[in-house]
């Protein structure tokens, strides 16, 4: 169940949409515009979280190299709004084509902390749990 004010929640989703599209892009940019400098991003097959907006970009643009297209479906969950920072979960499922002809499926969680910094809402965090994967 969300909490919080509907107006945060709303930014947050939007938020979870502007990663997802970014990932669908391909583009650093967009998919960047959505971490505070401060970020960490972790995904179980990275062997080590990667800290800092500079270094998740440059992760990003590194392991998307391999992918010729993909489709990214993420929905929060869980939200949880307490002032400036919150917390919650979003559910995501993958279809990954990468430029070998290679196909995953993947269906995820991410485990997100948010910080609202200038008036916009930004990941602090993202924990990915892979549920299964084809």
């Amino acid at each position: 169940m969300h909490q919080g004010p509907i107006e945060d929640r709303l930014e947050i989703r939007e938020l979870i949409e502007t990663f997802a599209a970014g990932a669908m892009r391909i583009d650093p940019e967009i998919w960047g515009s959505t971490w505070a400098e401060d970020g960490t991003w972790k995904l179980m097959s990275m062997p080590e979280p990667q800290y800092g907006k500079a270094d998740i970009l440059q992760y990003f643009t590194k392991v998307m190299a391999y992918v010729d297209f993909m489709s990214m479906i993420s929905f929060p969950a869980d939200l949880v709004i307490e002032g400036d920072t919150a917390h919650g979960k979003a559910y995501c499922r993958e279809l990954i084509f990468s430029k070998t002809g290679d196909q995953k499926i993947v269906i995820g969680c991410y485990h997100d902390k948010f910080v609202k910094r200038d008036g916009r809402w930004l990941f602090l965090s993202r924990f990915y749990e892979v549920m299964g994967k084809h």
